[in-house]
C-alpha cells in the first residue's frame, strides 16, 4: 500500500446485536482497527425509531478531529462483516479514481422516485448504501459538512442525505456498482454470491467484495460460514 495514504475504519456502535460479533472479528483478522466514533446510546434497537440522522452528525466530527488520516472509511456495525485488509480495500478503492465512493444495494432507498435520477448501468446494484463509504480527507470535508448542515434538521436518516448530496452532482463520488468493495445482502442478494476458497464471490459481476452488509434485516450467516470455512 502506498506509504502516503494513512487510512482509518470508523463506526458505531452501543449495544452490542446478533452479528455485532462477526464484525469484531472480521475487522481484527483483516488487521482493521475499527474506531467509535459516536458510543453513546442512539435509542435502543428498532432501525425504524433509531435517529439516524446522527451517524452523519458523528463522522462529520470524526472527519474534521483526525487530520492525522488521509483517508476515511466509514461503516455500520451490527450488520457488517470484512473479507480483506487495508491493503486490498485501498487498492480497489483508488481503482475509481474518484475521492469519494459509495457502496451500493439493489433497492431504491429512501425514495423509490429517485431510482431515474440514478446513472445508467449495467449492474443489478445500483443505488446509493449508506453502511460503506470512503473518501480522501480534503474532498470529504466540505461534503460532510453540508451533510452535517442538514442533519442539523433532523427530517432526514443518513441515507436520504448522502442520497440527495449525490444526486445533486455537486460533489466528486462514484458508486461501487460492481460490488468490488462491498457486497449489500438485502432482498435476493445472497443468490447472487457462491463460496470459492473461502471468500464469497458475486455471480453476476465476478467479484470477491472487501466488505459484507446485511442492511438492517438480512442474514449474514452463509458469507460468515463461507469466511470461515
Amino acid at each position: 500500500m502506498n506509504p502516503d495514504i494513512k487510512p482509518v475504519a470508523v463506526s458505531n456502535w452501543y449495544r452490542p446485536t446478533k452479528f455485532f460479533d462477526a464484525f469484531l472479528s472480521t475487522s481484527r483478522k483483516n488487521g482493521i482497527d475499527v474506531q467509535n466514533a459516536d458510543p453513546s446510546d442512539w435509542g435502543g434497537y428498532d432501525w425504524t425509531k433509531i435517529e439516524w440522522w446522527r451517524k452523519t452528525k458523528a463522522q462529520h466530527k470524526y472527519l474534521v478531529d483526525h487530520p492525522e488520516y488521509t483517508h476515511f472509511m466509514f461503516t455500520d456495525s451490527y450488520d457488517i462483516v470484512f473479507a480483506a485488509g487495508w491493503e486490498e480495500i485501498v487498492d480497489k478503492y483508488l481503482k475509481y479514481n474518484s475521492p469519494i465512493v459509495f457502496g451500493t444495494e439493489s433497492n431504491c432507498w429512501p425514495k423509490q422516485e429517485n431510482a431515474s435520477r440514478y446513472p445508467q448501468t449495467m449492474h443489478r446494484s445500483k443505488y446509493l448504501n449508506a453502511g460503506f463509504w470512503m473518501g480522501e480527507r480534503a474532498a470529504s470535508i466540505p461534503f460532510m459538512e453540508e451533510a452535517a448542515r442538514r442533519a442539523e434538521k433532523k427530517e432526514q436518516c443518513d441515507s436520504g442525505i448522502f442520497v440527495d448530496l449525490f444526486l445533486s452532482g455537486q460533489y466528486p463520488i462514484v458508486l461501487d456498482t460492481a460490488c468490488r468493495l462491498l457486497f449489500c445482502m438485502n432482498m435476493d442478494s445472497p443468490s447472487f454470491l457462491e463460496c470459492e476458497n473461502g471468500r464469497p464471490i458475486t455471480k453476476d459481476t465476478g467479484q470477491k467484495p472487501c466488505i459484507f452488509h446485511g442492511n438492517g434485516a438480512s442474514d449474514l450467516t452463509s458469507v460468515i460460514q463461507c469466511l470461515t470455512q
